[in-house]
């Protein structure tokens, strides 16, 4: 009757109950807590290191916005040089505009600029003096 003997559920190993005992049972908790406890604390860590990170790609974008617009500034210049250079009634006109020269015998007349206000604000209105 062997066969009978490996059929018994009472010799066939199974799990051991904790019988009662705690620790049994709170072991695989607490070690559960302090893989939980130990990944925190490394990821404190790492916490400082990526919010560096993330102002130093703030400071790269905003750089980088530098970057192209003094390249757009570069090629308008080198455009303007260019004109300068070879087409002289680019001259003509920058001298007239910017240097207020003319032709011999031209008269130039200049107009003050009108002051830029805000909307919505009222600038006085003085009165030119007349002369008697």
């Amino acid at each position: 009757m062997a066969s009978a003997r490996f059929l018994d559920p009472s010799s066939i190993p199974l799990k051991r109950q904790s019988g009662g005992n705690i620790w049994a049972t709170l072991l695989p908790i607490i070690q559960g807590a302090i893989i939980v406890g130990a990944l925190s604390v490394v990821g404190l860590f790492f916490l400082p290191v990526l919010h560096t990170e993330q102002k130093h790609k703030a400071e790269l974008a905003k750089l980088q916005l530098q970057i192209a617009a003094a390249q757009d500034q570069q090629r308008e210049l080198q455009i303007e040089t260019e004109l300068m250079k070879n087409d002289p009634t680019y001259v003509e006109h920058i001298a007239r505009d910017r240097l207020n020269m003319g032709r011999p015998g031209e008269t130039i007349l200049r107009f003050d600029p009108y002051p830029t206000v805000a909307p919505g604000s009222r600038v006085p209105v003085t009165p030119a003096p007349s002369n008697p």
